[in-house]
């Protein structure tokens, strides 16, 4: 193992949010009529807004049109831009800063809208040196085009990369990209993170992640 450079999902990773976007998401759905359980948008983080909603219209055989989705992806906007309150994760600010020591690139890769995810990193103690939002693809995560993205500002392998997830369609993009992926156990169990190489509680994180590049042993 060769890691040369580390990329961190945003929500659920750096930041503990996802409970506001799926507190959010069930807020827009139930508006317009419909009710989900929690794990429906747990499962669909990291997708691109519009198709989370496609997605879960599908799941539940109801066709859906485009005034719809703008909709409910407005009102879940706007839910989430009024109420969310976050709180960052102590065990990654840590990590980060770690890595901004040692002079590791680190990226963050997220399906975010970017005013949020500035919003959030001027926040940090950390600069990050590459940083992809929603706003900057065509396909969001699962397709490996967020992490490919980032991959494209070095001239490292893929394999050289690590990824630092704790979803399913991000474990899903990131080694579609041709990343190691370490998941953690923030918002969803183990047996939702089995598609990553290696699966951690957010304690562990920089043991973890200090064992797996070779610059920080």
């Amino acid at each position: 193992m060769n890691i040369k450079a580390v990329c961190f999902d945003m929500d659920g990773v750096i930041v503990d949010t996802m409970r506001h976007h799926v507190e959010a998401w069930r807020h827009a759905f139930n508006e317009n009529g419909y009710d989900h359980e929690e794990l429906v948008f747990y499962l669909r983080e990291g997708m691109p807004g519009k198709n989370t909603i496609k997605d879960v219209f599908e799941l539940s055989n109801v066709d859906v049109n485009k005034e719809m989705i703008e909709d409910i992806y407005v009102q879940k906007r706007d839910y989430f831009k009024k109420h969310a309150q976050y709180d960052f994760i102590e065990e990654t600010v840590s990590t980060l800063k770690a890595l901004s020591k040692e002079q590791i690139p680190i990226a963050v890769v997220t399906g975010s809208r970017k005013e949020f995810v500035f919003e959030v990193l001027s926040k940090l103690p950390v600069t990050f040196d590459i940083i992809v939002t929603g706003d900057d693809v065509k396909e969001g995560k699962p397709s490996p085009e967020p992490y490919l993205l980032a991959m494209e500002r070095y001239s490292f392998k893929p394999s050289e990369w690590l990824v630092i997830e704790n979803a399913p369609l991000g474990i899903q993009s990131a080694k579609g990209a041709g990343a190691y992926c370490l998941a953690i156990e923030t918002t969803l169990d183990e047996k939702y993170l089995k598609e990553a190489d290696q699966i951690i509680r957010p304690k562990d994180l920089l043991h973890s992640v200090r064992n797996l590049i070779k610059s920080m042993e």
